[in-house]
């Protein structure tokens, strides 16, 4: 039940261990106890429960039982937690505030949230609402034009075809099998030449040689990558990135050029907007990812649904 004045009750997700991955930025202040970034929004008039999250705990189906119990949701940790965390919520009238303590805080930033603790948690007492696009992915059938299934994946930051896919997949080896396995991935990676790829942008066709097609719903992904500054997660549309007839290395070059939000131009690099975005392999299949994790191969789809969620903002700004 909403309390007097109009807002939920808050249930509080802390995650202890997030953050602190090799090469991301240090933050300005060590974190608040869990206990104390509780007691920080009860000082706020907010009615709060806290949860602190264990290795074994399921954020995703506790932020779901939130939201059985007309709670908004407050999460407290990296991307991998507020990703579940805010798929839970897509589509219902629960709202999210998130305390970003990731190593790259991707989702955070594309939203246009505070990163730093004092900020988000005013942010969430003033309790300003505002709605924000999620991308879906999913395995279409052949030439079929339906809309995504309930149970299509959903991503917030972007998902991508070829080389973006293996890329994320030698660095999810890495943390599961070690160093060795990781540079025997990348290095299939890095010989995968370019492949012939059909793509349908909205309706229109379009064939390309490149290695690597990727969707953004914001503008950071990955590792800080900060692949199409001006993207904007609340325009009802997805960001498409070809990087039409350039090599493998001519693309890692670009990524690493635009990592932490580094400008760069280059032409060959081919930028639009799409609601709905299908590619497949014209000779071969292709690893495809949504948000760094595999969804398997070619055929896939991508799609916005527009203003799926509500999340706390400071009042007045735009996600973005």
């Amino acid at each position: 039940m909403a309390e007097p004045g109009g807002r939920r009750p808050i249930l509080l997700l802390v995650n202890p261990v997030a953050g602190g991955k090799p090469g991301a930025p240090t933050p300005s202040e060590p974190p608040l106890e869990p206990e104390q970034l509780r007691d920080r929004l009860a000082a706020g008039g907010l009615d709060v429960s806290l949860r602190v999250l264990e290795a074994d705990d399921d954020p995703g189906r506790l932020a779901a039982d939130g939201v059985a119990d007309d709670r908004d949701l407050v999460v407290a940790g990296g991307d991998g937690t507020v990703r579940p965390v805010a798929a839970a919520l897509v589509g219902t009238d629960a709202t999210l505030g998130v305390v970003a303590r990731g190593s790259w805080n991707n989702i955070a930033n594309g939203w246009g949230l505070p990163t730093e603790e004092r900020d988000a948690v005013d942010a969430i007492i003033a309790g300003t609402p505002r709605q924000v696009d999620v991308g879906l992915a999913w395995h279409p059938a052949v030439d079929s034009s339906e809309g995504a299934p309930d149970d299509a994946t959903i991503f917030f930051e972007a998902a991508g075809v070829g080389l973006d896919a293996a890329g994320f997949g030698a660095a999810s080896v890495g943390v599961r099998y070690g160093v060795w396995r990781a540079l025997r991935a990348g290095w299939r990676a890095l010989r995968r030449r370019r492949t012939k790829m059909i793509l349908d942008v909205d309706g229109r066709k379009l064939r390309t040689s490149a290695p690597a097609v990727t969707a953004c719903n914001g503008p950071h992904y990955g590792f800080g990558i900060t692949l199409v500054p001006d993207a904007d997660p609340a325009d009802g549309q997805l960001d498409l990135v070809v990087f039409s007839g350039m090599s493998t290395l001519d693309t890692i070059r670009h990524y690493l050029a635009v990592a932490r939000n580094r400008p760069r131009r280059e032409a060959r690099v081919r930028h639009m907007l799409a609601r709905r975005i299908s590619v497949s392999g014209r000779w071969r299949t292709l690893p495809a990812h949504a948000d760094g994790e595999s969804i398997g191969v070619t055929p896939v789809a991508f799609a916005v649904r527009p203003s799926a969620l509500r999340i706390f903002t400071p009042g007045g700004s735009q996600p973005g």
